[in-house]
């Protein structure tokens, strides 16, 4: 049996993530149940989904998630190290004693890797951990609280500490596993990489959109510093008044709270702090010409780009800071749009875009991003996660071969007659 815990996040948070690679592990063990432990407006998230839902061997069971520090992955709250583990226990409570399980945590903050470490040391009969790391490795180099008690349990911690042999890690992008190798060397033995998967239930209807003015440019997600905002502001302030209705510049998400409004006049949408629908994102996303990833590094080396997975969702060619996570593709799948190097190399590629509009380039550039959507479909990266499985854990969720029967007595001969 397989047990997918969500205990982190509430409401809509990496529920697209989140479902793609429940179906990924059901596509790879279509004979194994999966049940799905989290707080019951995410469940709401995850049955919207249809593809997720269509998948019978999938059961949902809301649990109770720590109602304090969303999003502080960073701090250390045994309190929640307590809730962590009954969760994960009462989980695991429910699979029948002679049956191997798999604990896989959707997500997990530094105490919620203690807490399956231990239950997988605690527990009777054979069980496997695989911890999914998404943004939060980024507490890797960050803060780090100076009482030595706190510090023996954050992710520091968590991920150079012994684990039972059958516990591994596991990273969103090839690149990101790198990256880790230079800040964790102890962990890598046990860290295995996935491509970053995508939603198949978003995958437009085909829709030939054509490139002429106004030439929409879009920063996808919320509006801060590490998705490059500063940039693309400048860029449309820029742009707007030299091109005038040639161009168009939107934010499709939302601005930080507490965000200066009126330094998002240029653009083509007024912005709001408040969470935009999946429906209007989804809208406004598909009128964009390009996807803007002026990504910082600091961010993410060590984090997947969910704006990245929705421009290869819609095809949607990306002008992009040249860092692994995206380098990768482009050295993969060809020419996706444009890599840049700094600024000037995003000015020069949104000038060389507007001089020429180049229709047949674009064709060629959406076609590639289809070839990159096609290998990071559940269906293809069920393969890819089964041979992990397969590699890492003993085959603990393989069918178990059949006794032999046992030899049978030879029977004497009859006798004869006299």
């Amino acid at each position: 049996m397989i047990l997918a815990f969500e205990m982190t996040w509430p409401g809509p948070a990496h529920a697209p993530v989140n479902s793609s690679m429940i179906q990924t592990i059901a596509l790879a063990y279509p004979d194994q149940p999966i049940r799905v432990f989290a707080d019951p407006t995410h469940i709401t998230e995850l049955r919207r989904d249809p593809a997720l839902t269509a998948y019978t061997q999938v059961e949902f069971v809301p649990i109770d998630v720590y109602p304090k520090l969303f999003g502080k992955t960073h701090i250390v709250s045994f309190a929640r190290l307590r809730q962590e583990f009954a969760t994960l226990r009462r989980g695991v409570a429910g699979v029948p004693r002679d049956e191997p399980s798999l604990v896989f945590l959707l997500s997990a903050t530094s105490t919620a890797i203690v807490a399956a470490s231990l239950l997988a040391r605690l527990q009777r009969g054979r069980i496997g951990v695989q911890v999914t790391l998404h943004g939060n490795l980024n507490d890797l180099t960050g803060w780090r609280s100076r009482n030595p008690l706190a510090r023996a349990f954050d992710l520091n911690a968590a991920m150079t500490a012994r684990h039972p042999p059958a516990f591994r890690f596991l990273v969103l992008e090839p690149a990101i596993k790198d990256a880790l190798a230079g800040l964790v060397p102890q962990a890598m033995a046990r860290t295995d990489a996935l491509p970053h998967p995508i939603n198949v239930s978003e995958i437009p209807p085909e829709h030939d959109l054509k490139l002429r003015p106004p030439l929409r440019i879009g920063l996808v997600g919320q509006g801060t510093r590490a998705k490059g905002i500063d940039l693309f502001l400048d860029l449309a302030r820029d742009f707007r008044a030299r091109y005038g209705d040639a161009v168009a510049f939107d934010l499709v998400g939302r601005v930080p709270n507490g965000s200066d409004l009126a330094a998002f006049a240029p653009l083509a949408h007024a912005v709001t702090s408040d969470a935009m629908s999946r429906t209007d994102f989804v809208e406004r996303l598909a009128g964009l010409h390009y996807v803007f990833l002026a990504l910082q590094e600091d961010y993410y080396r060590l984090s997947a780009s969910g704006a990245l997975i929705d421009a290869l969702t819609r095809l949607k060619p990306v002008i992009a800071t040249r860092l692994p996570i995206v380098e990768r593709l482009f050295e993969d799948f060809g020419e996706i749009g444009y890599l840049c190097d700094d600024k000037a190399g995003f000015r020069a590629a949104l000038e060389s875009i507007l001089a020429t509009m180049d229709a047949a380039r674009y064709r060629r550039q959406q076609e590639a991003l289809r070839e990159a959507r096609d290998s990071r479909t559940p269906g293809r990266l069920a393969v890819a996660y089964r041979a992990i499985m397969q590699r890492h854990f003993g085959g603990l969720l393989e069918p178990r071969p059949l006794d032999p029967p046992l030899p049978q007595r030879a029977r004497p001969a009859a006798a004869g007659p006299a």
